[in-house]
C-alpha cells in the first residue's frame, strides 16, 4: 500500500472537506466543458488552491466515467530523483477518500511491453505528480483501477517508448483505458511571459505533435516539468486513433495569489478520437 506523501499540504487531509472541494471544482468544470470520450487528458499538479480548478476541466470533460471496468494509466514527473528512470507502481493507493485499486496486470503488461519501463515503488514514496490525481479519478470514476507511473528520464525516445508499451499492453489485455499525464506549464516567470512561452509549445500538442513539442521545450530550455508525460500522453492517444487535441483551461498561480510577477502556469487538455 502506498500512503499519501503530500495530504494535508497539496490539498487537505479532511476526507469530507476534500470530496467537498473536489466535487464542487467538478460541478463547475462541467458548466464550461463539453463531455465526450476521451483517450488521454493532461491536467496540473500544483496545490489544490492554485490548480485544483483547472485540473477538473480535463476530469470534466470526460465521458468515458461512466464505463465499467476502467483503468487510469496516470503519468507523471519525478521531482525527487528516487527510483528508477521510469518507474512503474504495482501497489494500491491510498488518500483520504480511500484506496485506489492497481490495475497491476496491466502495469506488468507495460513494463513487458517496453525497453525502459520498470517496476518501481521507491520513485513514488515521496512524489505528488501522480498523487494529487487521485482525488479527482476517485470522485469521478469511484470503481476506477489505475497504474502510476512516474519518468525521471525525460525525452522524446522515453516517451514514444513508453506511449507504444501502454498501448500495446491496453490492446493486449483488451482495458478500457485512459491516460492521464500530470504537468504544470511555466514555472517562476511573469505571467505574460510564461503565456508567451507556454504558446510555442501549446501549439504543437494541439497538432498532437509530440517530436515537435518535445523539440521546443528542449531547445528553448522551457520549464514544462511533465512534458515528456505530455508527450507520452499524446504518443499513446495518436496510437489509438486520436485526431484532436483541445486546450480546455490555462491559467496560472497569480489568478489565486494575485501576484503575477512570478507565476506557475498551469494547463488542462483532452485527446478524442474526434
Amino acid at each position: 500500500m502506498r500512503h499519501p506523501a503530500v495530504s494535508g499540504s497539496f490539498y487537505t487531509s479532511s476526507m469530507t472537506q476534500l470530496r467537498a472541494e473536489v466535487r464542487q471544482y467538478l460541478t463547475d468544470a462541467k458548466k464550461q466543458v463539453a463531455q465526450q470520450e476521451r483517450l488521454a487528458i493532461v491536467c496540473p499538479h500544483a496545490g489544490y488552491m492554485y490548480s485544483g480548478r483547472c485540473a477538473a476541466y480535463s476530469y470534466a470533460s470526460c465521458s468515458n466515467w461512466g464505463k465499467r471496468d476502467l483503468t487510469a494509466v496516470i503519468i507523471g514527473p519525478n521531482h525527487t530523483g528516487l527510483g528508477t528512470p521510469i518507474s512503474v507502481s504495482f501497489d494500491d493507493w491510498q488518500t483520504p477518500i480511500g484506496v485506489v485499486r492497481a490495475d497491476a496486470d496491466l502495469a506488468d503488461a507495460i513494463v513487458k511491453a517496453g525497453k525502459l519501463a520498470q517496476r518501481d515503488e521507491l520513485a513514488h514514496l515521496r512524489e505528488h505528480s501522480v498523487e494529487v490525481q487521485l482525488p479527482f479519478l476517485q470522485e469521478a470514476c469511484p470503481n476506477a483501477r489505475f497504474v502510476g507511473i512516474c519518468m525521471g528520464f525525460q525525452e522524446l525516445e522515453a516517451a514514444r517508448d513508453l506511449g507504444k508499451a501502454i498501448f500495446d499492453a491496453v490492446q493486449k489485455l483488451k482495458r478500457n483505458a485512459i491516460v492521464i499525464a500530470s504537468s504544470d506549464f511555466t514555472h517562476y516567470e511573469p505571467a505574460g511571459e510564461a503565456k508567451r512561452k507556454d504558446e510555442k509549445a501549446i501549439e504543437r500538442l494541439l497538432l498532437l505533435d509530440e517530436p515537435g513539442f518535445e523539440r521546443i521545450v528542449k531547445a528553448n530550455g522551457f520549464s514544462i516539468c511533465g512534458h515528456s508525460p505530455i508527450a507520452t500522453a499524446v504518443n499513446y492517444a495518436r496510437h489509438s486513433g486520436a485526431k484532436r487535441c483541445e486546450l480546455l483551461k490555462y491559467t496560472n498561480s497569480g489568478e489565486a495569489t494575485g501576484d503575477y510577477s512570478s507565476v506557475v502556469a498551469y494547463a488542462s487538455f483532452a485527446i478524442s478520437k474526434n
